[in-house]
């Protein structure tokens, strides 16, 4: 049974996506941009230069990065189909996939790391978000 899609379910969907990208940003950030602006993506694509020699740690970290930032544009792109109620379809299931592998890493980490410090915490509503959209769009609540 399909929900009428109105204008009062689109802005609750807005303002619970908006919210979520405000409070995680802070962690969005500190994946994207990595330790010391690394731009762990920007290097991969030979945008930046890629550093000569890193060490294992260093390594572990610009996988993390990269990774981050394909779960966040993912993320980006999940909220946006279920901002404006649009069909899935099995490209946006692979992505979805996709953006679970890459993001359960980083999400575990901060999670568990970061909320010693107390930031890993900002992340809790938009993982709480990608969860639920991950399961909706694998049917799981039909």
């Amino acid at each position: 049974m399909d929900k009428e899609y109105t204008m009062a379910t689109f802005l609750r969907r807005f303002i619970i996506s908006v919210m979520c990208l405000i409070i995680g940003s802070p962690c969005f950030f500190l994946g994207i941009v990595g330790d010391d602006k690394a731009f762990p993506f920007l290097r991969l694509l030979h945008i930046m230069p890629m550093p000569e020699n890193m060490s294992s740690d260093e390594i572990f970290y610009f996988t993390l990065g990269v990774m981050a930032f394909l779960a966040t544009v993912i993320l980006l792109i999940m909220m946006f189909v279920w901002i404006f109620d649009i069909s899935t379809n099995r490209f946006l299931k692979i992505l979805v996939l996709i953006g679970c592998c890459c993001g359960f890493p980083n999400a575990a980490l901060c999670l568990s790391f970061g909320a010693l410090i107390g930031i890993g915490l900002l992340i809790l509503p938009a993982t709480i978000l990608s969860i639920y959209l991950s399961l909706r769009y694998f049917n799981i609540f039909d």
